[in-house]
């Protein structure tokens, strides 16, 4: 068994010699990365526990608040909430800063919602209706955005519903 220990410890000490010898590049590639990687002078950005693509924005629309519809026939005052998330970038270049294009976009947003939900205040107490429409309006903002000069998509979808 002299024989079968030997090679067993050659195997070892074989696999050990190339673990060290992939640390080793790895450390060399770290700190040559690290050397050619120039250090960033500019404010850093808020966490949001991922990272964006370059250029878009995430904007939530639960910060536009409720939209007031106005009274419906039966002489209620219809108000409802708005929750959901877009993620946008201009189509071309902006001048306008990251937070001036999220407050941009929950304007047109906010404005396609108000256009839209109007006409439709009598169905806006019926879920189905709502859900349905809420998923059409998905399209619509979207639409709207790309008139603006936006390229827009629905992170979390558009969830409409009335305020109690």
């Amino acid at each position: 068994m002299g024989f079968l220990d030997n090679f067993k410890a050659a195997m070892q000490r074989g696999v050990d010699a190339a673990n060290a010898n992939i640390e080793r590049q790895r450390a060399e590639q770290a700190a040559a990365a690290g050397a050619a990687r120039p250090q960033p002078q500019a404010k850093p950005q808020p966490r949001t526990g991922h990272k964006l693509p370059e250029g878009v924005v995430m904007a939530s629309l639960q910060d536009i608040g409720p939209i007031d519809l106005g009274t419906d026939s039966k002489g209620q005052n219809v108000v409802m909430n708005i929750s959901g998330t877009i993620l946008a970038k201009p189509m071309g270049q902006s001048t306008l800063d990251p937070n001036a294009q999220r407050e941009e976009i929950k304007r047109i947003a906010r404005e396609s919602l108000s256009r839209e939900m109007a006409p439709q205040i009598e169905s806006m107490g019926d879920l189905k209706f709502m859900l349905t429409f809420a998923n059409r309006m998905n399209r619509v903002v979207c639409e709207d955005l790309k008139a603006y000069g936006y390229e827009a998509a629905f992170r979390i979808p558009l969830m409409i519903t009335p305020k109690r």
